[in-house]
């Protein structure tokens, strides 16, 4: 009867993973996973099974598939393309042609499930696919086996969010200098949460030029810009407790800074001083700063409003169920800086390129000592007996950037 009970329970399993509800939620093949040295030893029996020569690129591309199918294990399925042109070599991939054979081969000896893509005049489709457990037998008993190394440490994205090609310049070429430094530093330190190691490396990311957006990014499952407040505070740094500290109400200063501007107290508080309210004040200002008209930035901020539940509910007690009547209110309490608000201009994407200009000084400041520092855009985590160092170098870097303006820092 437990046989019974088994075989039902793989089939109802098998059964969810075909059904659309798994298959949608999907991750993104990823070039920036690989395998440490003892798991790639452990896996070179499926290798040998994918039927193709023992060549370096093979291997590579079998290392970085594999990187993928681990990284995401049971919790979700991978969609790839098993077109050709899909896996031309770039400035972002590791991965080539072979791993359609590598990925083909695997599925026939069971290792690999799969769910064909297709394409048609209306609508397309990419291959899903997931390791069955087969495979998940030759790394369940070690540690987890993955680790993270982006592909170029320097993204720059289309309008609609794909990666484009570029030439390096000067300014790429030192962010990519800054960052390989804080990455190998962030890499050797045993940065963690509870048991599991996290994903502690950063790549800038531009949106369409490089004088647009460029903040700082990490990836992949377990990456430490992925948990909340509370939850990055019991992330310790080779065993140490840690400390973050952030800019408080930044985008704002840093517009009155443009204007000449010292601007003094809280940008958000102003406008209403409830702590209820902070979060969608920020969204709304982040809208205002992006939209091209108040329409939009209406709109917008509504939809936020919608899917998050929590918030929308703790607003409705203290009586703020739309954006409407609080935009009027931020136009009225920034006056000073109104010009930049629901205008179309790419000012939001222009002052986040500014703020990341700022972290990426901050964080070369530390990579340069060979301190850990987690940045989150904004914020940064350090361990605590470099609190006051952190303080101290905040308030520099935004000085130098503003032309010697200061900004709380909490």
């Amino acid at each position: 009867m437990k046989k019974q009970v088994s075989q039902d329970t793989k089939k109802q399993i098998q059964k969810f993973r075909e059904s659309g509800i798994w298959l949608n939620e999907a991750a993104e093949f990823d070039h920036a996973f690989w395998l440490n040295t003892e798991q790639k030893e452990r896996l070179m029996p499926v290798f040998e099974a994918c039927g193709i020569k023992n060549r370096r690129e093979n291997r590579l591309n079998f290392e970085v598939l594999m990187g993928n199918l681990l990284e995401h294990g049971h919790r979700q399925a991978v969609f790839v393309s098993l077109h050709p042109k899909h896996w031309r070599k770039s400035q972002y991939s590791r991965a080539g042609e072979s791993t359609i054979t590598i990925i083909n081969n695997l599925h026939k000896q069971g290792y690999l499930g799969m769910k064909k893509g297709y394409q048609t005049a209306k609508e397309s489709r990419y291959t899903r696919i997931w390791p069955t457990e087969k495979l998940l037998q030759y790394f369940r008993e070690l540690p987890h086996g993955v680790h993270y190394e982006p592909v170029n440490l320097v993204e720059l994205k289309d309008e609609n969010g794909n990666l484009t090609y570029y030439k390096d310049t000067a300014k790429t070429r030192q962010i990519k200098t800054i960052l390989e430094r804080a990455n190998k530093i962030n890499k050797d330190a045993d940065i963690r949460y509870r048991k599991d190691n996290l994903n502690a490396s950063l790549v800038a990311v531009f949106t369409r030029k490089f004088t647009l957006y460029g903040r700082l990014h990490t990836r992949g499952y377990r990456h430490y810009q992925g948990f909340a407040e509370d939850e990055r505070a019991e992330i310790p740094i080779n065993g140490e407790p840690v400390i973050e500290l952030d800019y408080s109400g930044l985008h704002p200063h840093l517009l009155y800074a443009k204007e000449g501007i010292q601007f003094s107290g809280d940008p958000y508080s102003i406008v209403d001083d409830r702590p209820a309210a902070r979060p969608f004040l920020k969204q709304i200002l982040l809208r205002m700063l992006n939209a091209k008209d108040e329409t939009a930035a209406e709109r917008a901020s509504n939809f936020w409003l919608y899917h998050n539940h929590s918030e929308r509910e703790s607003l409705k007690e203290i009586g703020i169920t739309r954006a409407r009547p609080v935009i009027e209110v931020f136009r009225q309490a920034h006056k000073k800086i109104d010009h930049y608000f629901c205008n179309g201009s790419e000012t939001g994407l222009r002052v986040m390129n500014k703020d990341a200009q700022i972290a990426l000084d901050v964080v070369n400041h530390f990579s340069k000592q060979g301190i850990p520092i987690l940045g989150i855009h904004d914020s940064f985590i350090v361990q605590e007996r470099h609190r006051d160092e952190l303080h101290r170098i905040m308030k520099t870097v935004y000085r130098k950037h503003t032309g010697g303006f200061w900004v709380p820092i909490k």
